[in-house]
């Protein structure tokens, strides 16, 4: 109760040299829900689809299951778990995230634990089911939408900090996971997963998650009354204006734009398209007839480029029209994917990770403020609930499209023309996904 006092004190005091105002955002709760949230991206890591595709080589030798086998189990834990986020999203809007997420991960480890064990097809596909449908059920929806409510006016850079738990974890884990394979088993590999996610997240989510700064007498952001813009550095909200307090549409209102729609057909073939590249990254670069070494090494850099990529990217949706941002990303995806087409040795595979790591790091982060900043907070999870099944079923398939097309013609080439056009096809469409207005005859909520 007495720290809950200091915070609230803290919220409350004026602006200036103070070192306790909300101008110094180290003291306002947020941020140690940003730093669970880094834990829980990074342990996120063991479950990824890099992390995965660092398995599928070994698993192909060890039992003869082909890439598109394994790719199945992939798809329909993605599937189920959008599914899940239709129910889990309400949830999180009304009781928080810090019992479902210790869940979610309490059991993601365990399963993980178990997959070293596993001897035969069917244990495989039940483990990775189920840790897939944890991950995109819970634990991705839980991250995405608990910073929206603590912040606004600091929403791009606080996702963006979160962010950073997410590029580690896709660098590092499949980094050090390809190590442990190398040195001893990919059954060790699983095991030391499990552990790992246990020991990042378990303690840190119970002891100091929170649902939202009004449950502590806070306001997003740290601000002294709601919507509180004096005296802050500017910042600009989706059609580049200074931003205002929120408007909040509920999920009613905002199925009735067309926006909306537009923008869930964006993150949908996104979604395709990335999953594919990251799902199959390694064993493409090793078919290119570079050595797992150096596959992970350009993994490893395409991850850590995306850092201060998505810094920047949150940065920039605070100062400039969110929208334009995710088109100028969604440039660089084009350009890195036909690099992509022609990785062959090290340096190309090294302007790849560059390019494309820091233009995927980038679109996500927008992607992610894009929604809140056009339809407001209050609702979020809920809206992602929606949006997540359409998505996560693109995020299925799109491994799985990859690996049927290399097993029936034995290289990707036919697929990664194919994200080009893809690709294209969202430029477009981003384009036109200008900001939603409220209908006269719809109230806000």
């Amino acid at each position: 109760m007495e720290s809950k006092a200091r915070f609230q004190e803290a919220s409350t005091q004026p602006s200036g040299n103070n070192p306790h105002s909300p101008q110094h955002p180290r003291l306002y709760y947020g941020w140690v829900i940003v730093w669970i949230t880094v834990l829980s991206a990074i342990a996120s890591g063991v479950n990824v689809n890099p992390t995965i595709g660092v398995f599928v080589k070994p698993l192909t030798e060890e039992f003869g299951w082909s890439r598109s086998v394994i790719a199945g189990a992939v798809a329909i834990g993605t599937i189920l778990g959008g599914g899940l986020a239709l129910v889990i999203g309400p949830i999180i809007d009304k009781f928080g995230a810090r019992w479902v997420l210790f869940v979610g991960f309490l059991l993601m480890g365990s399963l993980l634990i178990a997959l070293s064990g596993a001897h035969n097809l069917w244990q495989f596909y039940v483990i990775i089911i189920v840790t897939r449908l944890l991950l995109q059920g819970i634990i991705n929806l839980t991250n995405q939408t608990v910073l929206a409510k603590w912040f606004v006016r600091q929403r791009g850079r606080a996702l963006a900090y979160g962010n950073l738990g997410q590029r580690f974890g896709q660098g590092a884990v499949p980094f050090v996971v390809q190590m442990i394979i190398s040195a001893a088993s990919w059954r060790i590999a699983a095991a030391a997963m499990g552990v790992f996610a246990w020991s990042l997240t378990l303690i840190p989510v119970l002891l100091w998650m929170r649902r939202q700064p009004e449950d502590m007498g806070l306001h997003p952001d740290g601000d002294q009354f709601p919507g509180d813009m004096e005296n802050k550095t500017p910042s600009f909200n989706s059609i580049g204006t200074k931003r205002t307090p929120e408007i909040h549409f509920t999920l009613a209102q905002a199925l009735r734009t067309k926006t909306f729609y537009v923008l869930l057909a964006t993150f949908c073939m996104t979604s395709f398209v990335n999953t594919g590249v990251n799902f199959n990254l390694i064993p493409y670069l090793s078919d290119q007839g570079l050595t797992d070494s150096q596959a992970v090494t350009i993994l490893l850099v395409w991850s850590f480029t995306g850092i201060p990529a998505a810094l920047c990217s949150g940065l920039l949706v605070e100062r400039l029209s969110v929208q334009w941002v995710i088109v100028a990303f969604q440039v660089g995806m084009i350009v890195g994917t036909v690099l992509l087409l022609s990785v062959d040795i090290l340096w190309i595979g090294m302007v790849f990770a560059l390019v494309h790591g820091a233009s995927f790091a980038g679109s996500l982060l927008a992607q992610q403020v894009i929604l809140a900043d056009y339809y407001g907070s209050a609702h979020l999870g809920a809206l992602r609930g929606v949006v997540l099944p359409w998505q996560m079923a693109a995020n299925a398939v799109g491994p799985l499209a990859a690996t049927l097309v290399f097993d029936i013609r034995g290289d990707y080439t036919a697929i990664l023309w194919l994200y080009v056009v893809i690709q294209l096809v969202v430029l477009l469409a981003l384009l036109r996904a200008n900001p939603p207005k409220l209908q006269n005859n719809l109230s806000i909520q």
